[in-house]
């Protein structure tokens, strides 16, 4: 029976499709398997006839590298079911009932209705090609599209479920999730053969080139695949970090003087980094922009409540820091200070403030016993781009913060 939790917020989509993302990159893995397979039972074939001074099970190792091509073929069709089912969504006929609120989303077609909890719900984004549609990624790889009216009728379906700018950051990868499926089973087979030749120079193969030729062969793929990796952009409320194949980049909106569009690419203006380009496409460039401006438009900024610089670490390690804040409870001296947990909730929410002293703001109000810190704290850290500060806010939350955390909150 499907739980009764009053919606926030109900919408007819006259589409609603899901995706299978997860079960692709299963097959894509089974295509790799299937390309390396008989390549890695060679190597391991040749380094047993040297330890076991076996000559026929030297002949057996090259046997089994004739299967590299059957392989191929057999790879072809797992990355075309792969490809399918991670970029084609499965609809149901007629229009679907959604019903969004904090406890989840309820889908009804017909007469069937399906729940899905909101602890299932990974992240969410408003598309605007090739129709105005919700993407919300779900655990276990799956991704439900939702198609919707307007954007303001997506953005108040992520808001009934918890996911609004200042809620929860979210993920979005500029690129097909095959890419790197794609370079992985292309990739293999040709380093293999390149690699092979490279070392057939050393004379005959033995149990050492063999192992020389498996760990060149996957370290070069691996890379190959690393290369291919596509772009991610993390959007929270508190700026946006950029994840490329080899390298992170971290814009706080404190920094952030422009967004603009120049024909596929999109172009974020920092007053210190300078201009950093995103390859978006036109599909998606409208929509990382909008859920940017959004979070950025939601920062706090503004003077810091009086006393706010007594959550701040000020060299202190995480049991000392926790230690005086609690002194300061016991001694009313906060009240003094005119620092309330009113004023430490918006020091936590501040996307602005210094990180230690947000850190701090989760410290106090769990040594304060404030009733909703948990939920506050969980918040502010499922809203944040900056991982090591979402981390240190997480353990905060559960009153285990460390100082290897903090440290790395810190750097």
């Amino acid at each position: 029976m499907l739980p009764a939790v009053p919606p926030s917020f109900e919408l007819t989509s006259p589409r609603v499709g899901r995706r299978h993302e997860g079960l692709g990159r299963v097959f894509g893995g089974l295509a790799l398997l299937a390309i390396g397979g008989p390549f890695l039972a060679s190597v391991l074939l040749v380094m047993l006839a040297d330890l076991l001074g076996d000559a026929g099970l030297r002949s057996h190792s090259f046997h089994t590298l004739t299967l590299v091509m059957p392989g191929a073929l057999v790879a072809l069709g797992l990355a075309l079911v792969s490809v399918f089912l991670s970029t084609t969504p499965v609809t149901r006929r007629g229009p679907a009932r959604v019903a969004a609120g904090a406890g989840g989303l309820r889908l009804t077609i017909g007469a069937a209705e399906r729940w899905i909890p909101r602890a299932e719900v990974r992240s969410g984004l408003v598309l605007p090609e090739p129709r105005m549609r919700v993407e919300l990624h779900l655990r276990r790889g799956q991704v439900l599209d939702v198609q919707v009216a307007s954007e303001e009728e997506g953005a108040r379906l992520l808001a009934g479920l918890g996911m609004g700018p200042a809620e929860r950051r979210v993920a979005i990868s500029l690129g097909g999730v095959h890419r790197e499926l794609v370079a992985g089973c292309a990739g293999l087979p040709a380093l293999m053969i390149f690699w092979l030749l490279v070392l057939g120079l050393f004379g005959r193969m033995s149990a050492a080139l063999a192992v020389a030729w498996l760990a060149l062969t996957l370290l070069s793929t691996w890379l190959v695949r690393r290369a291919a990796r596509p772009t991610q952009v993390v959007v929270g409320s508190d700026g946006v970090r950029v994840e490329r194949p080899f390298s992170s980049a971290w814009l706080p909106y404190a920094e952030l003087t422009e967004i603009r569009k120049d024909g596929d690419a999109l172009l974020l203006v920092s007053q210190k980094s300078g201009t950093l380009v995103l390859q978006t496409g036109e599909a998606l460039s409208d929509a990382v922009a909008m859920r940017i401006r959004e979070a950025h438009q939601r920062v706090a900024g503004g003077a810091a409540p009086r006393g706010a610089e007594a959550l701040e670490q000020r060299g202190r390690d995480v049991a000392a820091w926790r230690e005086d804040l609690r002194k300061l409870l016991a001694a009313g001296d906060y009240r003094a200070a005119g620092l309330v947990p009113e004023d430490a909730i918006r020091a936590l929410d501040d996307a602005d403030a210094p990180r230690d002293r947000r850190i701090g703001a989760a410290l106090f109000l769990r040594v304060a016993g404030y009733p909703e810190a948990q939920d506050r704290i969980r918040v502010a850290a499922g809203s944040t781009a900056d991982d090591a500060l979402r981390a240190a806010l997480e353990q905060a939350a559960e009153e285990e913060l460390d100082d290897a955390a903090l440290a790395r909150a810190l750097r």
